[in-house]
């Protein structure tokens, strides 16, 4: 019962203790937090960028062709008895390729002069007998009758003996040669493919977008992947596209007197377009808009950033060639990502002088 009694007491000495402490010791002072932290501006890196003059060049894949291609065939009936090339030999306008054996056909051309000649005579004959009141009329119109049939024969007879021989109408390449000496051959048949490679054709399709930049005679190049360039004149531009890849075929000649370049050669057709005024920029700084529109980030007079929409018009391992922007731009080209428009920033020159 004493026990009881004296852990009551112990109690309510502590109890009593613990509440005369609140009166005797104040409360924590709670810190005061300044809820006006200073703004501190985004510091970025601008340069100045001027326009000049940008010499455009459009290239497009190309491919080089025989500028002529020719099947040289038969014309007539017979056996071949002479082959005058090999596969590959360079030929001149008119040399031969190969003959067909006579077979009697210059003694029936000689028959036909013959015929002609006697044909002829006896025309004048006639007539000079009518002078003289000995003919009639109508022996003279058998005589013509007769001339004028003497001479069609010649000429089938000169036609036949014509066709004997097969010739170059260019100079070029053989290509190709079908015959060999004794083959015998029939009228279309092919002795030879004949290519004109000087000058050599350069074709390509070129899109709709681009077609009207270029015109007849205007000066190109063919560039090769080795890096050989070779100089080029544009002859002709298509009016029709074509119906499935809606491209313009363009061709070009290129002078090959060596014939150094051969046929099927892959390759590009450059051309030299108008100079246009524009600023080369590092390809970096440019950024999409909401609408997806290529733009860039450029410092107002007050350090503001401003969002200004550029067309693309060229790049190279040196950036690219825009248009759009002021003639005299400061255009930020480090930390553009972390900056808005109408955000005022710190911005840093990379050449102090510029500033």
């Amino acid at each position: 019962m004493n026990r009881n009694i004296r852990q009551a007491v112990v109690m309510a000495l502590v109890v009593a203790l613990w509440l005369s402490s609140a009166l005797w010791w104040p409360d924590d002072p709670v810190p005061v937090v300044d809820a006006s932290p200073q703004s501190k501006l985004t510091q970025i890196q601008a340069r100045w960028y001027q326009r000049q003059l940008h010499y455009p060049v459009y290239s497009v894949s190309a491919k080089t062709q025989p500028n002529r291609r020719v099947d040289i065939k038969a014309q007539a009936a017979g056996m071949i008895s002479k082959v005058a090339v090999l596969r590959g030999a360079s030929v001149a306008t008119d040399d031969l390729i190969c003959m067909l054996d006579d077979q009697g056909r210059q003694a029936a051309l000689r028959a036909a002069q013959a015929a002609v000649e006697r044909a002829d005579l006896e025309h004048r004959g006639v007539v000079s007998l009518k002078k003289g009141g000995f003919q009639s009329d109508l022996a003279i119109a058998r005589a013509l009758a007769g001339l004028q049939a003497a001479r069609s024969e010649l000429a089938v007879a000169q036609n036949t003996v014509d066709h004997l021989r097969m010739v170059a109408p260019f100079a070029g390449i053989v290509e190709e040669r079908a015959l060999e000496l004794g083959d015998y051959v029939r009228p279309g048949q092919l002795c030879a493919t004949l290519v004109e490679l000087d000058p050599l054709r350069v074709v390509a399709q070129v899109a709709a977008a681009n077609i009207n930049q270029l015109r007849i005679g205007q000066s190109a190049q063919f560039g090769l992947s080795s890096g050989d360039k070779y100089p080029a004149i544009i002859t002709y531009l298509a009016h029709t596209a074509d119906a499935i890849t809606r491209t313009y075929r363009v061709e070009a000649q290129v002078v090959n007197p060596t014939r150094a370049l051969r046929a099927g050669l892959a390759g590009e057709l450059q051309v030299g377009l108008p100079s246009v005024a524009a600023q080369l920029i590092p390809a970096a700084v440019l950024q999409l808009d909401d609408a997806g529109e290529s733009m860039v980030k450029v410092l107002a007079e007050d350090d503001r950033v401003v969002d200004i929409n550029v067309q693309i018009i060229a790049g190279n391992s040196s950036g690219v060639w825009v248009q759009g922007l002021p003639p005299r731009v400061a255009l930020i080209t480090v930390g553009q990502n972390y900056v808005i428009a109408g955000e005022r920033v710190d911005a840093v020159f990379s050449d102090p002088l510029e500033r």
